[in-house]
């Protein structure tokens, strides 16, 4: 017994002592438990900041001094005090549009997609364009941006020929629209690639030019549809559909159904394309507030905060189990109890965020657009499955809604989907000196790293050596 006992216990000292010069001394703040996904937290930052995951239009390949791990987001400190009320994504910029009715563009924009002259194509921060009154609704085409003003004038700019402007090849800045000379004022408006339709005189007329579903060419804006006693709110374009709600919160729909993202009519032959919009029966749905639209599929949120999807399925951006194609179904969000209170699409992904300030995204993952696929991806130090390219968004493409941990810490205020990204901007431009942690001298031991733009940080608790008080030393999460 007394050789056992001894034996051990030189060997135990020795490795203990040679593990004390490895230890680590921070003792770790818990950032994420399981309260806070049925609580909205204390925020302690309300500072507006900018993440965008995924391939980030605004980042230069040929510039090397902004390069990062491809898991890793963008991030935008440049508006800490204004608060972004929306989010609009092309395939290679955004719109920003802030409550104060500004707008900021950034990314890359090659027809004049910016609208901030023909001088300056690309922009690598959120930066103000000038050129226009107050604005109150911003949406984003391949080639072209539409905005409405506060006194429902519609104002265009990019690429002429779906634009809706005549003289010459691009308009680089913004250009009040006329429609056929008269003063008609724009409720709403929505865009696809190369398609824009509005709802104008109170919402009872739909406008429409550019390229239509049918490949005709429009070249100004002309009168598409009237309604009786139907006042339209919102209208969404997908690729060869639309959608659009009334005050009432009833759906109507044109375009192509193949993928069933206009419904079914329960008859034994019906018809594959709807030329007018045509009025959807919705059984279990009640009361639509808003519509997201991807290519082909859609997203309805009804006046209970429940979400209901429709259309392809086949990377899981309907949020439902597999299948070619989805019926309404509603979206099951049974990891948090807060309803939702906002729905995006991307072509072939989708998100939401609820009244709690918390994120979901499912659908197609490629460029780690999905965000929760970029943790993974880094935990395994870029290992592939065997057979599956790096850029195939079918290798972890996701068909049910996946809570964002990484920001139940934010408070996450609107977001964007594109093809290739996803944005999502958190804080309400609050500025306080308050909230700023305090400035802390580094051990002799640790060297200081400049700040790196786009990579997280979360907070880690240290006692200082009286042990009387905490500081805040921010740690890179990413890294």
């Amino acid at each position: 017994m007394a050789a056992s006992s001894c034996q051990p216990s030189h060997i135990w000292s020795k490795s203990a002592a040679y593990n004390t010069v490895n230890q680590v001394t921070v003792e770790a703040q818990s950032v994420i438990t399981t309260g806070q996904i049925h609580r909205v937290p204390a925020y302690k930052d309300l500072r507006t900041v900018i993440y965008i995951w995924g391939n980030n239009p605004a980042v230069d390949p040929a510039d090397k001094t902004h390069a990062k791990a491809e898991w890793e987001p963008s991030i935008y400190r440049q508006l800490p005090d204004i608060r972004i009320a929306s989010v609009s994504c092309g395939p290679s910029y955004m719109m920003l549009l802030s409550s104060c009715h500004r707008l900021f563009a950034l990314g890359r924009g090659d027809y004049g997609q910016l609208g901030l002259g023909a001088s300056l194509r690309r922009v690598t921060a959120p930066t103000p364009i000038s050129d226009l009154p107050t604005v109150t609704e911003v949406v984003c085409g391949a080639y072209h941006c539409v905005a409405i003003a506060s006194g429902g004038n519609l104002f265009s700019w990019g690429r002429n020929d779906v634009a809706g402007h005549q003289e010459g090849f691009t308009t680089c800045s913004p250009r009040e629209l006329t429609f056929m000379g008269s003063e008609t004022k724009c409720r709403t408006v929505s865009v696809n690639q190369t398609l824009t339709v509005c709802a104008c005189d109170g919402g009872t007329s739909l406008y429409h030019w550019g390229f239509s579903f049918a490949g005709e060419k429009i070249q100004q804006p002309q009168l598409f549809y009237t309604f009786d006693q139907t006042r339209i709110r919102q209208v969404a374009l997908g690729k060869s559909f639309g959608l659009a709600v009334s005050d009432s919160g009833t759906v109507y729909g044109w375009g192509d159904r193949t993928y069933g993202e206009l419904l079914s009519l329960g008859k034994r032959q019906e018809p594959s394309y709807f030329i007018l919009p045509t009025l959807l029966k919705l059984r279990h749905i009640h009361g639509v507030v808003s519509v997201a639209t991807g290519d082909r599929h859609a997203l309805l949120l009804d006046e209970s905060g429940k979400v209901w999807s429709l259309g392809e399925n086949m990377y899981g951006q309907c949020g439902v189990p597999p299948c070619h194609h989805s019926s309404p179904m509603q979206v099951d969000f049974s990891d948090s109890s807060f309803p939702v209170s906002k729905v995006a699409c991307g072509p072939r992904h989708s998100a939401c965020v609820n009244s709690g300030n918390q994120l979901f995204t499912w659908g197609h993952s490629s460029d780690h657009k999905l965000i929760f696929t970029s943790s993974v991806d880094m935990l395994v130090q870029q290992q592939r499955q065997p057979g599956v390219s790096a850029s195939s968004g079918l290798k972890n493409c996701c068909s049910h809604p996946q809570l964002i941990y990484a920001l139940l810490h934010e408070k996450v205020a609107c977001l964007g989907l594109a093809a290739g990204y996803t944005v999502v901007v958190t804080g309400e431009g609050i500025v306080s000196s308050e909230e700023l942690p305090p400035t802390v001298e580094l051990a002799p031991n640790v060297e200081e790293t400049p700040s790196i733009e786009g990579t997280p940080t979360v907070r880690a608790k240290q006692t200082n050596e009286e042990g009387s008080s905490e500081v805040y030393l921010p740690i890179q999460l990413f890294k």
